[in-house]
C-alpha cells in the first residue's frame, strides 16, 4: 500500500484521471472512475525499488512561469524550470516562497496574498476519444 496522506493521493487520482477523461467533469462515469484510481492508488502493494509517481505542477508569479513536480508520497516539490531548477522543496508553500524570492519586488502590503498556488500540468497528449462536454 502506498503510504501518502489521503488528500494528496486523492488529489493525483483526481488529476490523473480527471486530465484524460472521455466524460463530462460532471458525469458519474467521471466521478467514479476518480473513486476507483483513488481506491487503486490506496490499496496497490508499493513494489520495492519502484519510486512512486510525481505529478507535473506549475505556478506563474511577476508573469513568470515555474515548472515543477509534485509527490504526493512525501508532499515535496521538485522544481524543473527557471533559476530554481533542480532544487527539491519539503513542501508546496516553501517551494512557492522561494519562488517569490527569485523574482523579487517590493514589498506589498499583503505579502501573503501574492503568494503563488501550484497548478496542475497536463504532460501527456488528451484522450483522443475525449468530446468536449459542451459538443455533446
Amino acid at each position: 500500500m502506498i503510504n501518502a496522506p489521503t488528500p494528496a493521493v486523492v488529489a493525483a487520482a483526481l488529476h490523473q484521471v480527471f486530465a484524460s477523461s472521455r466524460h463530462a467533469v460532471d458525469s458519474l462515469e467521471m466521478w467514479l472512475a476518480v473513486t476507483a484510481e483513488a481506491t487503486r492508488q490506496f490499496t496497490t502493494p508499493a513494489e520495492p525499488g519502484v519510486p512512486a509517481p510525481w505529478v507535473p505542477v506549475f505556478t506563474v508569479y511577476r508573469n513568470q512561469r515555474t515548472d515543477a513536480d509534485y509527490h504526493p508520497g512525501i508532499a515535496a516539490v521538485r522544481i524543473t524550470t527557471g533559476p530554481l531548477a533542480g532544487i527539491t522543496y519539503t513542501d508546496p508553500a516553501s517551494a512557492a516562497r522561494a519562488v517569490t524570492t527569485t523574482y523579487p519586488d517590493p514589498a506589498p502590503d499583503d505579502p501573503v496574498a501574492l503568494v503563488p498556488t501550484w497548478r496542475l500540468r497536463i504532460d501527456h497528449a488528451p484522450d483522443p476519444t475525449h468530446t468536449p462536454a459542451a459538443t455533446r
